[in-house]
């Protein structure tokens, strides 16, 4: 048996949330084909997803008409997009992700919610940091009312030596890592702040953070193209952006500026997400726009009344046991195409030195 037929025949699988398949994609590694077998092992580039999960059967099912066994191993492989020097925000966060939009009321916190579940429960090490400092909705969307982050935070200072500062560490729920100024903050209280406050306060939230080792930091982007978009595009090597927006030309519009942002601060648009897609939106919209931009559309998101009860609940879809039905199915279509896009950079991308932020 050769090589090259084992290649072909493995042609046939799709490689998950690309338009390639898993040989083009570069998946298949250390190929060992003889008469009596085939040996080989698929490096996936991202965390196990339900999509990933199954190649190997699709691999072992696109191999038996060869007539010989074989042995597939494998391997999530998550490449970091730049490395953390002396003195960097978050410095052991391998990819910072800013999920963000034009406008407000689009499902910003819904779509980055979803992804750092999903991400999570592939097995990835996965944080989210709400950046609505006017508007933080992570507390409400992952069931952490500001009495259950506080209570946390008064146990470790009880377990501190006289004197000493407990740490500031981020919520565990649901697998992601979680922050967000409404732990810390009266959530009948506005925030009245100017935008230097604004400044420091994100600075804050990354540098006094115990984050720890992570794969991805999602950040849940405010509205608009303003201080806190600056803020974050200046202070960390965002690995990109995901622009969500509803199908219906206001939204894009207002998308539109959004891109505009991220490519004046030099923030790769990793993709575009239609979110309420259907019923009295429309469908498509943001489709076509991504084209037009020449950026990947990493899917639509039908409006459904899960949406809502998910949020509401504190428990996002792909936060869910065993999520089923359209709506989870669009979620983790999100997550294959964006981890796919940002492995695709990363093969393309050359080594760097670390980078350090002040």
């Amino acid at each position: 048996m050769s090589s090259e037929a084992v290649l072909s025949a493995l042609e046939a699988v799709a490689a998950p949330g690309s338009d390639e398949n898993v040989v083009a994609a570069g998946y298949v590694r250390d190929l060992d084909a003889r008469p009596d077998g085939v040996r080989f092992r698929l490096e996936v580039p991202g965390p196990l997803t339900p999509a990933r999960a199954a190649l190997e059967g699709q691999c072992r099912e696109a191999l038996a008409t060869l007539g010989a066994p074989v042995e597939v191993e494998v391997d999530a492989k998550i490449a970091a997009s730049f490395v953390g020097g002396e003195g960097a925000l978050a410095p052991g966060v391998k990819n910072f992700i800013a999920v963000g939009s034009g406008k407000g009321g689009v499902g910003k916190s819904t779509v980055s919610a979803n992804i750092a579940c999903g991400l999570a429960k592939a097995g990835a090490r996965v944080g989210l940091l709400d950046a609505d400092i006017y508007g933080p909705s992570i507390p409400l969307m992952f069931g952490v009312p500001r009495r259950a982050f506080l209570e946390e935070m008064q146990l470790r200072a009880d377990a501190c030596a006289p004197g000493e500062t407990p740490a500031l560490l981020p919520f565990l729920r649901h697998g992601v890592q979680t922050m967000s100024l409404g732990y810390l903050v009266d959530p009948d209280q506005a925030a009245i702040w100017r935008g230097p406050m604004v400044h420091g306060a994100l600075q804050q939230l990354l540098r006094d953070v115990q984050w720890g080792e992570l794969d991805y930091l999602i950040i849940d982007m405010p509205p608009g193209t303003g201080d806190a978009q600056l803020t974050l595009t200046q202070v960390i090597q965002l690995a990109g952006a995901v622009v969500v927006c509803t199908p219906q030309p206001v939204a894009i519009a207002d998308a539109r500026k959004a891109k505009q942002m991220f490519e004046k601060t030099r923030t790769d648009v990793l993709g575009v997400v239609e979110n309420m897609t259907g019923a009295i939106f429309g469908e498509g919209g943001a489709k076509d726009e991504a084209e037009e931009w020449g950026t990947p559309f990493l899917g639509g998101l039908p409006l459904t009344a899960e949406v809502r009860e998910s949020g509401d609940s504190g428990v996002p879809v792909l936060a869910q046991d065993d999520p089923q039905g359209p709506l989870a199915e669009a979620l983790w279509g999100v997550v294959d195409r964006l981890t796919a896009v940002l492995a695709k950079r990363a093969r393309a991308r050359p080594r760097s030195l670390p980078v350090s932020r002040s």
